[in-house]
């Protein structure tokens, strides 16, 4: 079973991208670039939750939003993360994959599931930005 989610607040990280760099086309890979700067493990570790997740919904034809149960990302991560980098797992989708509204946990059915709330915020940013600068 997957740790208790209790929010906490952001202990270091930096997001960094070259503007000219991003585009509409990216991958999964590129875009964890950007969120992860610095920290190759957890970039690592994020793309292969997030595809997994992806597969494995896709295979099961689970539709939109593509889901998992948390008892299917717990075992995923112990079989594929093994015991040695199981608290990295965790410590991303906690800190980084749920505050930054690229996964959503439903409490009620007890599932992740990958969400557009990233999206949302980042379209929310531009537009505050794009305020600020009139």
């Amino acid at each position: 079973m997957p740790r208790r989610i209790v929010p906490r607040a952001k202990r270091s990280g930096k997001m960094y991208f070259n503007a000219s760099n991003v585009s509409s086309n990216m991958g999964l890979k590129e875009i964890t670039e950007i969120v992860f700067t610095n920290a190759e493990s957890y970039k690592e570790i994020a793309t292969l939750i997030l595809e997994w997740i992806k597969i494995r919904s896709d295979r099961e034809n689970r539709g939109y939003p593509r889901w998992v149960t948390t008892q299917e990302l717990s075992d995923y991560i112990n079989e594929r993360l093994k015991k040695r980098r199981r608290s990295a797992a965790y410590a991303v989708i906690k800190d980084y994959l749920l505050p930054l509204g690229i996964l959503e946990y439903r409490t009620s059915e007890s599932k992740y599931v990958i969400s557009r709330d990233f999206a949302g915020a980042l379209k929310r940013l531009a537009d505050a930005y794009t305020k600020w600068t009139a």
